[in-house]
């Protein structure tokens, strides 16, 4: 059994991470652009976009309870998504094999793209001076 460095892990987190806040603030904007007036409604659409990921991020990186044998929400599964697959052909990750068992938890990912999208927001608010 291959086991992967803590550089590869991070490594893989950071790229994971990184792509879903990019895919998510570009899908945002276009929304924003499509049915708003540009960057004060790409603040809000990515503030409740990032407290809706915050919210389910938060969920799920919740401890079992003892008395259930279930979490409530996960998005962990036995096998990876095709876009991480993808991603693992980028090159920081090209030389680097990573079991997907030894992966960072695909919750853990979420919750802080979750962060990452709020704070997103937040600069455009007190960084660009977006505001109402």
């Amino acid at each position: 059994m291959q086991t992967a460095s803590n550089s590869a892990r991070v490594s893989e987190f950071a790229v994971w991470v990184g792509a879903a806040s990019i895919g998510v603030v570009a899908g945002c904007a276009a929304v924003a652009y499509v049915f708003g007036d540009g960057l004060l409604t790409l603040k809000y659409v990515l503030f409740v976009v990032g407290f809706l990921l915050f919210g389910l991020g938060g969920l799920a990186i919740q401890p079992k309870a003892k008395r259930r044998d279930r979490e409530r929400v996960s998005f962990d599964t036995e096998q990876p998504w095709g876009i991480e697959e993808r991603l693992t052909r980028l090159p920081p990750l090209r030389e680097m094999t990573i079991p997907f068992e030894e992966r960072v938890s695909r919750n853990v990912k979420i919750f802080v793209t979750s962060l990452v999208v709020l704070a997103v927001s937040l600069s455009l608010e007190v960084v660009a001076g977006i505001g109402v």
